[in-house]
């Protein structure tokens, strides 16, 4: 039996936490970053076999292209764990999208967990998270998963949302992320990003914004970090979301019963 830890993670951080989540499992596992190595063909993972299914949260959903490379991934009632990562605002529809999806693609959810993590866009909102607490949940919550998926059999997970959901609607925040003039042009933000949305030839901005998530992997690469965001917008709104979202949030986590 073996684990399949699969996740997407622009900064590290999501990697970060379903490594955790996964050594408290203590399983034979094999490791996979969306990121570093997009699901573009048809992987099958076996009924003998788990999966632990991580995704950063993105104004309540998953990344659109995840959603779109889970379609490439096929279980056969193969039991799975899903864990969400978000910047300590909240999770809202994500574990149950990731739920729907993965049921579709014939896998059977027996367990879900929601953890915080330092914001990719606000750093300082959840400065400092995952801290040992978290740390520990998420160890704790692997150790609890593997139980489960010692099991016979299992029933489903139920998770929180609104069933009426609509994962298609666009956000596009008005800020974009941009280099200073500390810029080498080196390209590897353009290299990096997930969606295409640098160009080499005007490696300075984000020269295509609408097809820009987010993500913050262009400024996690970037060596001289020169990419950030530097605008007015963004200060603004900046301001407002750390006062809105200071409260500390706990892990949640859901089990089958």
């Amino acid at each position: 039996m073996k684990l399949y830890n699969i996740c997407f993670s622009a900064r590290g951080t999501t990697q970060a936490c379903a490594s955790t989540i996964a050594s408290g499992m203590n399983m034979e596992t094999v490791s996979c970053n969306w990121l570093e190595k997009p699901c573009t063909e048809p992987m099958a993972i076996a009924r003998e076999d788990r999966l632990l299914f991580s995704m950063p949260v993105y104004a309540g959903y998953i990344p659109k292209l995840c959603a779109k490379m889970l379609k490439n991934l096929q279980g056969d009632e193969t039991p799975a764990v899903i864990a969400a990562v978000y910047g300590n605002r909240h999770y809202d529809n994500a574990l149950l999208q990731m739920k729907d999806l993965l049921k579709k693609q014939g896998f059977h959810v027996v367990a879900a967990g929601a953890f915080v993590a330092e914001h990719s866009i606000f750093t300082s909102v959840a400065k400092g998270r995952p801290d040992d607490a978290d740390r520990k949940a998420m160890a704790d919550f692997g150790t609890q998963c593997a139980r489960l998926f010692g099991q016979d059999s299992c029933p489903e997970v139920r998770v929180p949302g609104d069933p009426a959901y609509n994962a298609d609607i666009a956000i596009n925040l008005p800020f974009k992320p941009d280099a200073d003039d500390t810029c080498t042009e080196c390209g590897a933000c353009a290299d990096i990003c997930p969606t295409h949305a640098i160009e080499k030839e005007n490696i300075r901005v984000t020269a295509r914004p609408e097809l820009c998530i987010n993500c913050g992997a262009c400024m996690k690469v970037c060596p001289t970090g020169a990419r950030g965001y530097h605008s007015a917008v963004y200060e603004g709104a900046r301001a407002g979301f750390e006062q809105r979202c200071a409260a500390y949030r706990t892990p949640e986590t859901f089990f089958a019963r």
